[in-house]
């Protein structure tokens, strides 16, 4: 995401990167993929908020922040969270930890409009310097990130899109100087009725080869974002990811059916970023290739 830059080695003397959203064009959050030898890190003052959660390995982490000594062992689950603006002064790691996902987010980590639809205001929200915690939706959404790192799916953009938001409600519920009880999900207000919910399905089916994002069918149903991708699931039942991933293969059914066109421009029409990329998820999701697909529709 353009703003999200990270720490990089900076702040990780002893890693290695191991993989980066940076190019996937992502918005709302950016992800990267460590490792992390023993030693001494690199003294940042983040501009982003930052979450880490420990995949494998064992370790003991040593850091200070905010003028806070924290010390405690780690085990995969682990999670550190950083807020933007807090100084590191101290963070050593003892021993070797294999893989780690770290997240960025802007700060504060919901937009201004968001914030409003959770009645919150923007200026009151503080972050707490929190680390060696265990939280299983920050975690179940960490390892969401990295599945979509290493194995990005049709809808990925939007997913990673809805997942950043689900982050930063769960940091401002249970890490913030906020009572979690103000932080509940509003009631779904003007769900989709169903003439906006067809201007959104036309415009998915028209735009099926670009790489949409819940910002653009926000602003087909004239919502916010934030309000958009509850209200699309209330209306339908799927998260807009899901649907997209679900008209994308529907769109490769029928033309793969029609048998006219070649399997590399099947894929650029149904959004897909290569026919590798169409074929690899079309084989996943329906059970068998397009080519033989193709071959039994005959």
């Amino acid at each position: 995401m353009v703003g999200l830059v990270g720490h990089g080695r900076a702040k990780y003397t002893t890693g290695r990167l191991l993989g980066s959203s940076r190019d996937r064009g992502w918005s709302g959050l950016l992800a990267e993929r460590w490792s992390h030898s023993e030693g001494d890190l690199g003294e940042v003052r983040p501009r982003e908020t930052e979450i880490v959660v420990m995949l494998a390995g064992r370790a003991h982490v040593r850091r200070r922040g905010d003028g806070r000594l924290q010390h405690h062992d780690a085990v995969p689950g682990t999670v550190w969270l950083c807020p933007a603006g807090i100084p590191e002064d101290m963070i050593r790691i003892y021993g070797e930890i294999p893989e780690t996902v770290h997240i960025y987010l802007p700060a504060p980590p919901l937009s201004a409009t968001a914030l409003r639809e959770l009645d919150i205001d923007p200026g009151a929200v503080g972050l707490h310097y929190d680390g060696g915690f265990r939280d299983p939706v920050i975690e179940n959404i960490a390892r969401a990130v990295y599945t979509e790192m290493v194995d990005s799916s049709p809808g990925g953009k939007m997913l990673a899109e809805t997942l950043a938001l689900a982050l930063g409600v769960q940091i401002l519920r249970r890490h913030s100087n906020l009572e979690p009880a103000s932080v509940s999900l509003p009631g779904v207000r003007g769900a989709l009725d169903a003439r906006r919910l067809r201007r959104v399905v036309d415009y998915i089916e028209t735009h099926l080869a670009e790489d949409l994002t819940i910002e653009a069918l926000a602003g087909v149903a004239c919502l916010s974002p934030f309000h958009f991708a509850r209200a699309f699931k209330a209306a339908t039942g799927e998260a807009p990811h899901r649907y997209l991933t679900d008209r994308r293969i529907g769109r490769a059914r029928a033309l793969l059916a029609d048998g006219r066109l070649p399997l590399a421009e099947i894929a650029g029409i149904c959004g897909f970023s290569s026919q590798p990329h169409f074929t690899y998820w079309f084989k996943r999701l329906v059970g068998t290739t397009p080519g033989a697909y193709r071959e039994g529709c005959g």
